[in-house]
């Protein structure tokens, strides 16, 4: 793999023209003519594929574009649809159906001789996908689909092999892995520093990429990812960056009660950059909750109704739609600052007491207090895993959150408790969150709706275990019990 030029042009269709040929060898562009599928060797050494029509072509022409620009587009081949007069390619384009919205395929007619090489020469495929790259997953875990292989060999093309670790996290359907790789003739050794790999549609990595260009130059350095880069096919792409070696997720040092100092790190110096920006506007007046709506982290119309039948055994009949019109219509004051958007305790590792980010997906412009909210409530409603997970009702569990999450608990952080309780952990994790919630809060009411918006954002998911259910519709009652008790800065009932 010491050539990693990509100088191979795959054409199917019409054969290009001696004035085109001419202009593609100019470019160092060498043309190879198919009827079918290519060969390995002819794939990997492609940087684009032209799928050519006239009007005798377009049912079989089509048929293959259908069945290889996918994969073409995963090897990351530019594609060309060419025809040679518009009602051709309006034809052809009809029968390709979704294949002319795919990333990197693009449809001209009749252009120039210059023009495609030209584009094709622009187009930078990356090195040579590693064909021979041995892929294993640590664990017990699902394979990575053949869609995706395509993409850890472009992205691991000087790699021997790659062990991939998942880690834990959100309900979203991308995967997270830490990966341990094996260099092919590297000078330096072959055990680099593990990196991190976001596996997720094309869309949504394109976008953590944008996040991290843009709001990583606020978090020191150290406390999260070096991002190299992003490797994108036609539907779904990787994000690869450096890993926190040696690290723990937040969440194990909560589970152990010995997350005080990460949590402070986490908010004070991770976190700090995003959050002293707050202080450089002056307070926003408005909703709470319409703000964490506007930066999508809370979509009430996805709030599950299934919740209900369980709230109605606790005397609870208020629907999402009514909850949320309460919530709208505070008159409360905040401040508004970058925020995480998705904070958990599979998003921050920890090192040495250090708290690091690993995921900068959801990052968008919301209150103060919005991530303070989420990981408390991701803490206390979280279903640990050495819990029961076919057993629906937990007393026990429930009795510790009512007391935790009681309308007064907001004026005054709870009580600790018994040292030999179960869930000792879970309220010092939450009274040390609360008691910083209730520090930054611009008005009164605003920490407990960022709290209750919270555990209705929970209840936009219902695909989890039964006890996970059982949590998350009691995250609904509580979510309830706080927005009656709300009160406008006025006085007046929400």
């Amino acid at each position: 793999m010491a050539d990693m030029f990509r100088g191979r042009v795959l054409w199917f269709g019409i054969a290009p023209s001696p004035e085109m040929r001419r202009e593609l060898r100019n470019r160092r562009l060498a043309v190879t003519i198919l009827a079918d599928a290519p060969a390995a060797d002819q794939l990997v050494a492609a940087c684009g594929a032209v799928f050519s029509f006239d009007t005798s072509n377009i049912g079989p022409v089509s048929a293959l574009a259908r069945e290889l620009a996918p994969a073409l587009v995963d090897h990351g081949l530019r594609i060309e649809i060419l025809a040679t007069g518009d009602g051709v390619l309006g034809r052809a384009q009809k029968v390709l159906g979704e294949v002319t919205h795919t990333r990197d395929v693009h449809a001209r007619t009749a252009p120039e001789p210059h023009e495609l090489p030209e584009r094709l020469a622009r187009h930078e495929p990356g090195p040579h996908p590693n064909t021979r790259l041995e892929i294993q997953l640590a664990g017990n875990r699902e394979p990575i689909s053949d869609q995706d292989i395509p993409l850890f060999q472009r992205a691991f093309y000087d790699c021997r092999k790659i062990v991939l670790s998942e880690l834990g996290g959100g309900r979203s359907r991308s995967r997270v892995f830490s990966v341990h790789a094996t260099l092919d003739n590297s000078v330096a050794g072959a055990w680099p520093q593990p990196f991190f790999v976001k596996l997720d549609s094309t869309d949504k990595i394109v976008k953590e990429a944008e996040n991290y260009r843009s709001f990583a130059p606020f978090v020191p350095f150290g406390l999260r990812p070096s991002v190299h880069g992003c490797v994108l096919g036609a539907t779904r792409g990787l994000l690869v960056g450096d890993f926190a070696d040696k690290s723990e997720p937040l969440w194990d040092q909560v589970r152990r009660n010995v997350a005080s100092l990460a949590i402070s790190s986490l908010f004070e110096t991770t976190l700090g950059g995003w959050r002293e920006q707050a202080y450089a506007i002056d307070p926003v007046e408005g909703s709470v909750a319409a703000a964490l709506e506007q930066a999508n982290f809370c979509v009430p119309s996805r709030i599950k109704k299934s919740y209900l039948d369980y709230a109605r055994t606790q005397d609870v009949r208020v629907t999402p739609d009514q909850l949320w019109t309460r919530l709208g219509a505070l008159d409360q004051i905040y401040r508004k600052a970058p925020m995480h958007g998705d904070l958990h305790g599979e998003n921050v590792r920890v090192r040495n007491g250090n708290a690091i980010l690993i995921d900068f997906a959801s990052v968008a412009s919301g209150p103060l207090t919005a991530d303070l909210a989420a990981l408390e409530t991701w803490f206390a409603f979280e279903l640990p895993l050495e819990e029961a997970r076919d057993e629906y009702e937990n007393p026990k569990w429930r009795a510790v959150v009512d007391r935790l999450y009681a309308p007064a608990s907001f004026l005054h952080p709870p009580d600790p408790s018994d040292p030999t309780s179960p869930y000792c952990w879970m309220v010092s994790a939450v009274r040390q969150i609360r008691r910083l919630g209730i520090a930054v809060q611009s008005c009164s009411s605003e920490y407990e709706a960022a709290v209750a918006v919270s555990l209705l954002r929970r209840c936009m998911w219902d695909d989890g275990c039964t006890a996970d259910r059982f949590r998350r519709a009691h995250g609904y009652v509580v979510a309830s019990r706080l927005i009656a008790d709300l009160r406008n800065e006025n006085g007046t009932p929400s």
